[in-house]
């Protein structure tokens, strides 16, 4: 009998009992998956550059307790049917990588065999495009695969390729294996035939993370039941632990989504805060790696991290200076108290609001006075030379780029606080940026406006925050006092001071008596 009470970390809250009438009609969908999965049409093939000879590389050593594991694993995945035994001339090495919970994963090291594979060229989807379908819903459902890539075969005959050893000896996949270079691409197209029929209308996948999403919960309990009933169908098995049903607000792809829009997982933003100050360039890259996946959500995430983005190339030595640090708890800070970015409409107007600085210049796009996200960028030596006007133009040509893809759906606004440049369609072009602006505008149905500094904050402040790396600025972001710092942790979590830091984002004045300063936010001037 299914158990519906579904526990913690991966359900956000309870399941409405509609929801759980259906769950119950498809119990046999989150079941262990028993043998082979079916034939499909897309089992999956390892199509090998002609003329590459067989891959063979040598075993890694372990430890006794880690051979115990490795034979723990290679006596389930033969009891499965998952391996088989194999006396192909192809061998890769297996290892053993430690998962969230402090269990293992046995992996293969197949570098050598995708060296040697010709590429899958099947368009993977993008995270940013997929959340933008979700304007207007307010229920929510998430479904994961249980281990979704052994639940694909490889074409009869491939097996041999995927061969690698153990110190108990020789095996061979018969399902399709992590690692292998064409895999997300053969889960992609798998997942996109299966849910052909519902995708962009009611649910969106990635790999093997499904969302159902809905305006309402009756409609929700439909397209719930449509999902499962595909699934069913075409054979997929669903782990139920990794589920999340019915829900107003829940985590997707790293970020939490819900009726309000979306914003940075709580976890992940935790994992950022309590990252350790980076001694080598390795840790740093990961760091900024980490933090980069929220770069939208930061108003001014190219100039703030300029400090740290330069210690990353070749010819700087890493030196940890006042600056890297001021700039690595200023990033800290910012994605504490990011705000919760609006979903798209792409039935109403867009807003781009653009500015420029000696330092940097930004942009944010928004819709009725809520940001969706905002995009800056520190300057160079040579583009700090460039005159305000230029720089103005690379800040349009900066936004344009970036979100061209919500901007073509029809006219937008650009307010800039260079009156000059609001007659650009009538001005000679006389420089290579005014050329290269007006060309990229073209087509395009858009108003240039003008808008004072002060009245263009959202943007104003993108471009002028000067992240030099002063030794004075660096001393008084370390002497904050450690209060402070829960305090600004303590507005991540409150949806009040959320929606607050939101509004004044992308308007100073949108809350007279409110104001934000360096990630404190105060009320009539007091924090």
């Amino acid at each position: 009998m299914l158990s519906l009470c579904i526990s913690k970390p991966d359900t956000e809250g309870n399941i409405p009992s509609e929801i759980q009438r259906i769950i119950a009609d498809f119990e046999d969908l989150f079941e262990a998956p028993m043998g082979l999965p079916p034939k499909r049409y897309c089992d999956h093939r390892i199509p090998l550059i002609e003329g590459s000879p067989p891959i063979n590389v040598r075993p890694y050593r372990y430890n006794p307790a880690q051979k115990d594991e490795i034979e723990r694993q290679v006596k389930e995945m033969l009891q499965n049917g998952v391996i088989q035994h194999s006396t192909s001339a192809f061998s890769s090495p297996a290892l053993l990588v430690r998962k969230k919970d402090g269990t293992w994963r046995m992996v293969i090291d197949y570098r050598r065999l995708n060296d040697v594979t010709i590429k899958s060229k099947y368009p993977l989807p993008v995270i940013d495009e997929l959340l933008d379908e979700l304007h207007g819903s307010k229920y929510f459902s998430k479904l994961d695969l249980r281990s979704g890539y052994h639940q694909i075969r490889l074409v009869e005959g491939e097996e041999y390729k995927t061969a690698f050893q153990t110190h108990t000896g020789h095996y061979e996949y018969r399902v399709m294996s992590f690692g292998l270079t064409g895999a997300p691409g053969t889960f992609q197209g798998a997942m996109n035939n299966t849910l052909a029929p519902v995708l962009r209308k009611y649910a969106l996948v990635f790999f093997d993370d499904i969302l159902v999403y809905s305006p309402d919960l009756y409609s929700h309990a439909q397209h719930l039941r449509h999902v499962l009933k595909l699934l069913r169908e075409h054979q997929w098995k669903v782990k139920l632990s990794k589920c999340s049903f019915g829900q107003s607000s829940l985590s997707y792809l790293g970020y939490t989504i819900s009726s309000d829009g979306v914003s940075t997982d709580p976890s992940k933003v935790q994992a950022i805060v309590d990252w350790p100050r980076p001694e080598t360039v390795k840790k740093l890259r990961g760091f900024l790696g980490l933090a980069g996946y929220y770069r939208k959500f930061v108003r001014n995430f190219g100039i703030i991290s300029k400090p740290l983005t330069t210690l990353l190339k070749k010819d700087v030595e890493f030196n940890w200076t006042p600056a890297a640090e001021s700039a690595f708890i200023a990033l800290k800070q910012a994605l504490v108290t990011s705000p919760v970015l609006a979903l798209p409409d792409f039935s109403k107007q867009f807003v781009l609001e653009t500015d420029a600085s000696e330092v940097g210049i930004g942009a944010v796009l928004s819709q009725e006075g809520h940001p969706i996200a905002f995009v800056s960028r520190a300057l160079g030596k040579r583009t700090r030379g460039l005159s305000t006007y230029e720089k103005e133009c690379l800040a349009i040509l900066l936004a344009i780029d970036h979100w061209r893809s919500y901007l073509q759906h029809g006219a937008f606004l650009i307010y800039t606080d260079h009156r000059s440049l609001t007659h650009l369609s009538e001005q000679k072009l006389t420089t290579a940026l005014q050329h290269k602006a007006f060309t990229k505008l073209l087509g395009m149905q858009y108003t240039l406006c003008y808008k004072k500094g002060v009245a263009n904050s959202a943007a104003d402040a993108l471009s002028r925050r000067d992240n030099s790396g002063e030794p004075a600025l660096a001393l008084v972001s370390s002497c904050k006092p450690s209060w402070l710092e829960e305090v600004i942790q303590g507005y991540f979590e409150d949806l009040y001071t959320k929606q607050i830091i939101s509004e004044l984002s992308i308007n100073a004045t949108a809350r007279p008596d409110f104001t934000l300063s360096d990630g404190l936010l105060r009320y009539k001037g007091r924090i």
